[in-house]
């Protein structure tokens, strides 16, 4: 029986070239790829894998928030972030989270193949060395928070933000106005000294604001 693995990375010449490169190993694999949260969240509550591949950062959508929503849909697939973001406190929270490999994208591709094909409930894997402990980033979120002014509410909009929500939604979510959303987004924008979604994400998982 083929082995059915489901990818899900929005920049779609590393997508299709993991597909192609899965494809050509000779091993029975069926490839499901995605390029889009929405298509792939709705094709795995609908149908099993497994192996399930993902990106942290897809469409401006976090990937950690895409596998805690699908975590009963996937409790019996092997879970792999396979990532351009490599820093020690997402590895932690990768194993923190039950996620079974975390994976750099230059990674060779036969690390990769053999991920896949180690046995369920292997040992969590990561192929960074020299991992540090950083249990410290667990009780960052006040300090964090009182450093850089965040108010309650504008925790609540990068939470939503990140979760890919435009203002609109936001507003409706919080019952505020619209344009009360984008100058808060505005506000922490100039606050965190970023200047888009991705980089709240980056920021949110290094200060643990996402909890």
């Amino acid at each position: 029986m083929s082995k059915r693995i489901v990818i899900c990375d929005d920049h779609l010449l590393f997508l299709n070239g993991v597909s192609e490169l899965l494809k050509n190993t000779g091993k029975e694999y069926a490839i499901f790829k995605f390029s889009d949260v929405h298509s792939c969240r709705q094709y795995l509550l609908q149908n099993t894998a497994d192996v399930f591949i993902c990106d942290l950062n897809i469409n401006h959508y976090d990937g950690f928030l895409l596998l805690e929503e699908l975590k009963l849909q996937l409790r019996s697939t092997k879970t792999i972030i396979l990532t351009a973001y490599y820093e020690d406190f997402l590895i932690q929270k990768a194993k923190k989270a039950g996620i079974n490999a975390f994976l750099k994208k230059e990674t060779p591709a036969e690390e990769l193949i053999r991920v896949i094909d180690a046995e369920t409930g292997s040992e969590f894997y990561t192929n960074k060395n020299n991992k540090q402990d950083t249990s410290a980033y667990s009780v960052m979120d006040k300090p964090i928070i009182n450093k850089f002014r965040i108010s309650k509410q504008e925790k609540e909009i990068i939470k939503l933000i990140i979760k890919g929500l435009t203002s609109k939604e936001i507003s409706n979510i919080l019952f505020i106005a619209k344009t009360t959303v984008d100058t808060h987004r505005k506000n922490i924008y100039k606050k965190l000294e970023i200047s888009n979604s991705s980089s709240l994400i980056k920021f949110a998982h290094e200060n643990n604001l996402l909890h």
